[in-house]
């Protein structure tokens, strides 16, 4: 298994194999990213998110907020639905 625990000793993820399967180093790199960005930025990141890829805002915490979310797109957030705004992010070198 493959743990990776936070500053704080708190077990964020884990990722089980058989012991007859490899492990994915490029996939554990890729979800510590994904962690270290979602802490820094308060966001999520979507399924094989990789650095650059737009992240998803967290959802508005009442009507007015998605009401204004949807009506004022702007070229760095959209926003599919109420519930599921994305903001852009700058693609790295």
């Amino acid at each position: 298994a493959v743990f990776i625990i936070d500053p704080e000793g708190k077990i964020r993820l884990i990722i089980y194999y058989p012991l007859s399967t490899g492990r994915n180093f490029d996939e554990i790199k890729r979800a510590l990213l994904a962690l270290q960005k979602a802490d820094k930025d308060a966001v999520a990141t979507p399924a094989d998110w990789r650095p650059g890829d737009d992240v998803i805002v967290p959802t508005a915490g009442s009507c007015g907020v998605a009401k204004d979310r949807m009506d004022n797109q702007t070229k760095d957030q959209y926003c599919l639905d109420w519930f599921m705004c994305f903001r852009r992010e700058k693609k790295a070198d």
